[in-house]
C-alpha cells in the first residue's frame, strides 16, 4: 500500500459528496470492491477493514465497517449474515469505483508532480515521488479530528509516516505558491483536504444519529481565537475563523466569549502593543503589526473597539458563571494536566483556561452529554495541548467522559462542515491557507535559535552589527531563512544567514527601482481581483445553500403542519358527527386510511412524521439547488450526483 493509494482514496470520497447524505455509505463502493477479494468468501469486520487499508490505503475502525456490512444483509444485500461472519452469497459490483480511482490517481499525480518541480526549482532539493506523497500525507495528518471520543481515532490516514517537518514546511511553501500562481492545482490539492475531512466522518459510526444543526449549543472562543477575529494574528486566520464562526451560526449554534476571556483579550493586545517597537518583540500579533506597519496607537484602538467589532460579528458576551461547589472541578488535577501539555509564559493565561474549564462545567449542570450537538456549552481553543488536558481530565468525570469541555477549532469545523458542505464551500480552503500561512511564520523556538547563532557570528566579526539587528527586527528576513531551512536546525548555519542576509542587501537595492515596484503592485492587484472573484463566488454559493435550506425546512414544515391538521381536522369531524356533506365525508373516511398507512410505514421503516418532514426538507432543498443552478448558470459543486 503507497501513500499515492491513500491520496487517490480521499479524493474519490470527495466526489460523493452531497447534502444531508449518510456519510458511511461513503464507504459502501469500496467495501463492494474488496469483498470478492477476501479469503474463501469469509467476511468480517476485522478482515474487511484490512482489506480497506491494503486496497485503499485508509484506516477505517471496525465499528464502522461492521454497520456496513449490516446494511448489505439487508433488502436482498450480496451478504448474509452467519454467526459472528458475514457470507457473500452473490455477485457483485463496486460501480464505477475503478474510472473514479483513475481520475483520482491522475489528479493527485499531477499536485505530487509539481511539488517535486517545486523542491526542485526554490530548494535545489532532489524529490522522489514516493516522498512527495509521503510530504503529502504528512501535511494532511495536521487536519485529525481529537480530543472527541465519539471519534475512534483522530485521521483515517496511517500512522506509520517518515516525512520531517522540514517536508512539511516545502509542502506549506508549495501550498502558497500555488494558490497565487497555479488554481487548477491548487483546486486539486484541496480536493486532498476535503477528501481527508470526509474521510474523518468514517471514523464516528454514530455521526448518522446526531442532530443537523447546533441548536441549543453555545460555543465559547478563547483568547487566541479572539485575536484572530480581530485580524490581529494575519487576514488567513482571520478569514478562517470567521468562516467557522458564520458556519456554527447557520446551524442554530451560539457562539460568544466569557467576560474574562474578554479582559484576558484587551490585555494582551495593550501588553503587546508595548513590544512594537522593540527589537525584543516577538509573536504573531507583534510580527502581524510589522508587517502591516501598525503602530502602538493602532493596536491601542483595537483593544479600545475590540467590544464594538465583535458585536458586528453577533459574538455573545457572557458572564462569567460564579462558583457552585455542586459542580466545582479539581482546579489542581486539571492544573497538573495543563502544565504537561501546555507551556504557559503569563499564569495569568493558566488561570483563565482554568476558569474557562470550571465554567463549562457549570453551564452544563451536571448533565451528560453523549454528543457535542446535546452539550449545551463546549469551549473552543486554537491550543491542541490544552484541548488535550481537558480531554484527558474529563476521562474521570462521567459529566466530560464522553464530551469534553474543549475542542480544538479544526475538530469543530471538521464536524460541522460534515453537516452541510456546501454551506461552507470555503471552509476547507481557508483551514488550509490560515495552517501553511502560520506555519511560514518563524516559531519562537526557531528565532531563540537563529538570534543565538547570529550573535555568535557577529562576535567573530562574521556579519556586521546592521545584519544582526536586521535578524532581529525584519520580518521578511526571518521569513526568509525559515524559508531557505525549511526550519531545520541542522541547516541554520553561517552559510545559510550570510546568504539570506545578501538577499535582503540586494532586494533593497532592487526596490529602488521604479519598475520592479510597478511590477510588484501590478501583480498584487491580479492577485487581490483573483481573490476576490473567488471569495464573491463562494459567498454566492453559501447564501444560496442557506436561502434554499430556509425555504425546504418552511415547505417541509407546512406538509407536516398539514397532515398533522387533517388528521386532527378528520378525527374531530367524526367524533362531533357534523353534518354529511361530500368534503366531511371525504375527511371521516381518509382518517382510518392515513393513519394506516402511517402505521405500515412505521412497523416497516420505523417511519415518522418527523423523519417524513426531514426527509422532504433533504429533497425540497435538492429541487430549490437544482433550480436555483439553472435560472443562474451556476454549476453548485456535485450537485449532478446528489
Amino acid at each position: 500500500m503507497s501513500r499515492e493509494t491513500t491520496l487517490s482514496s480521499l479524493a474519490m470520497l470527495k466526489v460523493r459528496v452531497d447534502q444531508g447524505g449518510d456519510y458511511l455509505e461513503y464507504l459502501r463502493p469500496f467495501i463492494l470492491h474488496v469483498l470478492p477479494k477476501l479469503q474463501n468468501g469469509v467476511v468480517t469486520d476485522e478482515s474487511v477493514s484490512l482489506a480497506l487499508l491494503n486496497e485503499f490505503g485508509l484506516s477505517i475502525p471496525r465499528r464502522t465497517t461492521q454497520i456496513v456490512l449490516k446494511r448489505l444483509t439487508k433488502k436482498a444485500g450480496p451478504l448474509r449474515k452467519d454467526n459472528n461472519t458475514y457470507v457473500l452469497e452473490k455477485d457483485i459490483s463496486s460501480g464505477d469505483l475503478a474510472t473514479r480511482r483513475a481520475d483520482a490517481s491522475r489528479r493527485i499525480s499531477a499536485v505530487a508532480h509539481a511539488l517535486i518541480r517545486f523542491a526542485k526549482e526554490f530548494h535545489d532539493k532532489d524529490l522522489s515521488e514516493d516522498s512527495a506523497f509521503e510530504a503529502l500525507t504528512l501535511f494532511l495528518s495536521r487536519f485529525s479530528v481529537s480530543c472527541i471520543r465519539s471519534y475512534l481515532r483522530g485521521t483515517a490516514l496511517p500512522n506509520n509516516l517518515t516525512a520531517k517537518d522540514g517536508d512539511l514546511l516545502l509542502v506549506c511553501q508549495f501550498v502558497k505558491q500555488i494558490q497565487s500562481i497555479c488554481p487548477e492545482r491548487f483546486e486539486d490539492f484541496i480536493l486532498l483536504v476535503q477528501g481527508h475531512m470526509l474521510a474523518n466522518a468514517l471514523l464516528c459510526p454514530d455521526l448518522k444519529s446526531v442532530s443537523k444543526t447546533y441548536a441549543g449549543v453555545s460555543f465559547f472562543l478563547d483568547t487566541p481565537l479572539l485575536l484572530q477575529v480581530l485580524g490581529l494574528e494575519g487576514e488567513t486566520k482571520e478569514q478562517s475563523v470567521k468562516e467557522l464562526i458564520r458556519l456554527l451560526q447557520s446551524l442554530s449554534g451560539t457562539v460568544g466569549y466569557f467576560i474574562h476571556t474578554f479582559d484576558e483579550l484587551r490585555s494582551v493586545i495593550r501588553k503587546t502593543s508595548d513590544y512594537i517597537d522593540s527589537t525584543d518583540g516577538r509573536g504573531s500579533i507583534v510580527y502581524e503589526a510589522r508587517r502591516l506597519g501598525k503602530s502602538r496607537s493602532d493596536l491601542l484602538l483595537e483593544a479600545d473597539n475590540a467590544k464594538e467589532s465583535l458585536d458586528r460579528l453577533k459574538l455573545v458576551p457572557h458572564n462569567t458563571p460564579p462558583y457552585i461547589a455542586k459542580f466545582q472541578i479539581d482546579e489542581s488535577a486539571f492544573g497538573d494536566e495543563l502544565d504537561d501539555s501546555v507551556s504557559y509564559n503569563n499564569p495569568n493565561a493558566r488561570q483563565n483556561d482554568i476558569n474557562s474549564v470550571r465554567s463549562i462545567y457549570v453551564l452544563r449542570q451536571g448533565t451528560i452529554p453523549h454528543s457535542i450537538e446535546s452539550s449545551k456549552a463546549i469551549f473552543v481553543t486554537s491550543n491542541t495541548g490544552f484541548a488535550r488536558a481537558a480531554f484527558e481530565y474529563g476521562r474521570n468525570f462521567e459529566q466530560t467522559r464522553e464530551v469534553s469541555a474543549v475542542i480544538s477549532d479544526f475538530s469543530l469545523a471538521n464536524t460541522a462542515w460534515l453537516k452541510a458542505p456546501q454551506g461552507a464551500p470555503s471552509l476547507p480552503r481557508k483551514e488550509v491557507l490560515a495552517y501553511s500561512y502560520a506555519a511560514l511564520r518563524p516559531s519562537e523556538e526557531f528565532l531563540r535559535k537563529t538570534l543565538v547563532e547570529a550573535e555568535k557570528l557577529e562576535r567573530e566579526g562574521k556579519i556586521s552589527e546592521r545584519s544582526h539587528q536586521m535578524l532581529r527586527s525584519n520580518h521578511i528576513i526571518q521569513e526568509d531563512l525559515l524559508s531557505h531551512t525549511l526550519g531545520e536546525e541542522d541547516a541554520l548555519t553561517e552559510r545559510s544567514i550570510t546568504a539570506v542576509l545578501e538577499k535582503a542587501e540586494a532586494e533593497i537595492k532592487k526596490e529602488e527601482s521604479a519598475k520592479l515596484r510597478q511590477e510588484k503592485a501590478a501583480r498584487t492587484r491580479a492577485e487581490t481581483d483573483l481573490q476576490e472573484e473567488r471569495t464573491k463566488r463562494e459567498e454566492i454559493s453559501r447564501r444560496i445553500y442557506w436561502d434554499c435550506d430556509t425555504q425546504a425546512k418552511r415547505w417541509s414544515d407546512i406538509g407536516a403542519g398539514t397532515l398533522v391538521f387533517f388528521v386532527l381536522a378528520g378525527a374531530v369531524c367524526g367524533l362531533l358527527k357534523l353534518p354529511d356533506n361530500l368534503l366531511a365525508g371525504v375527511v371521516i373516511l381518509s382518517v382510518p386510511l392515513v393513519f394506516a398507512v402511517l402505521t405500515v410505514c412505521n412497523l416497516i421503516w420505523g417511519t415518522t412524521v418527523k423523519q417524513l418532514r426531514d426527509n422532504a426538507q433533504v429533497n425540497l432543498r435538492q429541487r430549490f439547488l437544482k433550480r436555483e443552478s439553472q435560472r443562474l448558470g451556476i454549476e453548485f459543486e456535485n450537485l449532478a450526483e446528489s
